[in-house]
């Protein structure tokens, strides 16, 4: 394993993603009550706009494994150059402990693994629920349209 590999963590129901940066420790953004919890969030009362939080945190992988089984996973090696492990590291220091903003769908624990590597923030996980979704909705779309035109003829044959 080395510095800035991408570790691919299997949670079951979904995938957990952080960075390895050396001597068994790596950095990932979890919410506030752990990675497998749902993001502590705020509602603005004036604007109705939610607003999540995460904090950056440094682990012992075993410890951010909790068991569960783990893989270096650099999917996006063949699209984007890695950064240099000194920028790669610049940026751990940067980030530490800090708290930022969190969306399970544009800043996930993906999105920063990805921008920590290669500085741009990607998620296929998110990628392919947001397909996923879309493509239930065009086929329940497909359906209830098709519902409708039968209901329609056959109206049109009973008047």
């Amino acid at each position: 394993m080395e510095i800035g590999d991408m570790i691919e963590i299997n949670r079951v129901q979904y995938k957990h993603w952080a960075l390895y940066i050396g001597h068994g420790k790596v950095i990932q953004l979890v919410t506030p009550d752990g990675p497998s919890r749902v993001s502590f969030c705020s509602v603005s009362s004036f604007s109705g706009s939610v607003a999540c939080k995460g904090t950056v945190t440094i682990e012992t992988l075993q410890d951010v494994a909790a068991g569960n089984t783990y893989k270096i996973n650099n999917y996006l090696d063949d699209e984007y150059k890695p950064r240099p492990t000194d920028v790669i590291m610049g940026d751990v220091d940067k980030l530490r402990g800090s708290t930022i903003k969190y969306d399970l769908l544009g800043n996930n624990c993906e999105h920063f693994v990805t921008f920590l590597r290669y500085g741009k923030s990607k998620s296929k996980q998110a990628d392919d629920f947001l397909k996923d979704l879309l493509t239930g909705t065009a086929g329940l779309l497909g359906v209830l349209a098709a519902f409708t035109a039968s209901t329609t003829a056959a109206a049109s044959t009973l008047s």
